[in-house]
């Protein structure tokens, strides 16, 4: 009886130790270990939380993401990359590599999966050196232009892995911008999302390489809630050096909602609960409202001026805005959300103007801007008229009355010369 007692309960602790576990749900207490964090909306870039976002921080690894999102939308994955001396022992001996050899030839599928699990330094060297060869420009030099175009405004990049280098930085603001052009690439995700991946023999390995990724979000290692569906899970990205600490880029997918959460300099384990968080606080307290052009139009001023002497103006009907998304918290009513104009820029026929309008709820500290809508607007012209009765004047008569003025101070200065020399 004893025996039979003892092999169910080995099996059930086999069991146990081979089924999932989730922790029960926690209550955030809204503190954070990482020194800075970020949440945004992977689809319009809208702040939704932020410690420092903007802060200069080391991305390490993560950096990463950067190279993967060029490779993905330079290069061809079918293309091979072949190792360079410099791309296998250029890299920091001792950080982590995918024992690439010296002439080796890998496909850039093969070098990105390296990357994106192995977190391999050496793969996103020969990465780098395949697109400066591919594009014709210097990485860095892509890597900054890219960033910028993503959005991103406290960065630079000079290298493809994130090695220490002072001149080397970003911000967790930048680096979810940069994420967000990459989960809309479907092998980026692909690739970020990938448990594990073989690389059979090459032509100077005659060993199979399996990399299995260390990412808890990506491994299920992670014991989280249950919040998240794989089906939502769009990418993750770890980074660590002495110098950044542990650094993270996460995207999720649910009920509609796209959020992209970047943590820096945290713990090893603090990254992913910091993430989880932040991701858990965000889906259940914020939704998506739809703002429609028109709505945005009609809360412009019934006139607004386009020069100093209210000449040229627009009117509210005149506005011409694009659909917009935000998120808010939830309760928020549709109607609080309200929009404030950027001074008219006029174009060089001076018919049209170009205006951004920020979209926020709040009024003065608890003010919050959700999103930057860029507007046009068509400019009228207004007749004023003038200190002389019954004269009119436009654009051109403005000048002729100048002129009219100038001529008849000059005939008055004329006839008091005259004046005056007679009396002399």
């Amino acid at each position: 009886m004893k025996r039979i007692f003892s092999l169910a309960l080995c099996c059930l602790l086999i069991y146990m130790n081979i089924m999932p576990v989730y922790a029960a749900p926690k209550a955030w207490n809204g503190t954070l270990t990482s020194e800075t964090a970020v949440v945004i909306d992977g689809k319009s870039g809208q702040i939704i939380y932020e410690k420092g976002a903007h802060t200069k921080m080391y991305p390490a690894s993560t950096t990463k993401i950067l190279t993967g999102l060029l490779a993905v939308e330079l290069g061809d994955m079918r293309d091979n990359v072949t190792y360079s001396h410099e791309a296998v022992w250029g890299i920091e001996r001792g950080s982590s590599h995918a024992s690439i050899s010296e002439g080796e030839v890998l496909s850039l599928e093969q070098s990105m999966f390296a990357m994106a699990i192995e977190s391999a330094n050496d793969a996103a060297a020969g990465i780098g050196e395949y697109l400066e060869a591919k594009s014709g420009k210097s990485l860095s030099t892509l890597m900054n232009e890219r960033a910028k175009e993503a959005g991103a405004l406290n960065s630079n990049f000079v290298n493809p892995h994130g090695l220490p280098d002072n001149n080397h930085y970003t911000t967790a603001y930048d680096l979810a911008m940069i994420a967000k052009e990459c989960i809309k690439h479907e092998k980026f995700r692909e690739i970020f999302t990938a448990k594990t991946y073989t690389i059979p023999p090459t032509n100077k390995q005659g060993q199979t390489r399996i990399f299995n990724n260390a990412n808890w979000f990506t491994n299920g290692v992670f014991i989280y809630d249950g919040n998240f569906s794989a089906e939502g899970f769009l990418m993750s990205k770890t980074g660590y050096t002495d110098e950044a600490r542990h650094t993270l880029v996460t995207a999720f997918e649910q009920d509609g909602k796209t959020l992209i959460c970047v943590v820096m300099k945290s713990g090893k384990e603090s990254i992913y609960y910091d993430t989880e968080n932040l991701l858990n606080w965000t889906f259940e307290n914020y939704k998506n409202i739809d703002v429609p052009g028109e709505y945005i139009a009609l809360c412009a001023d019934e006139e607004i001026y386009c020069d100093d002497r209210g000449r040229l103006f627009i009117q509210k009907e005149d506005i011409t805005a694009p659909n917009a998304s935000v998120m808010v918290k939830n309760g928020t009513d549709a109607n609080s959300i309200k929009a404030e104009f950027s001074a008219p820029v006029l174009t060089g026929d001076m018919t049209t103007a170009e205006m951004t309008a920020t979209l926020y709820v709040g009024q003065g500290g608890d003010r919050k801007v959700l999103a930057e809508v860029p507007v046009t607007a068509l400019v009228s012209e207004r007749t004023i008229v003038s200190v002389l009765p019954q004269v009119e004047t436009s654009l051109l008569g403005d000048l002729t009355m100048a002129l009219l003025f100038g001529l008849l101070t000059f005939i008055a200065v004329m006839i008091c010369d005259i004046l005056i020399g007679k009396r002399i």
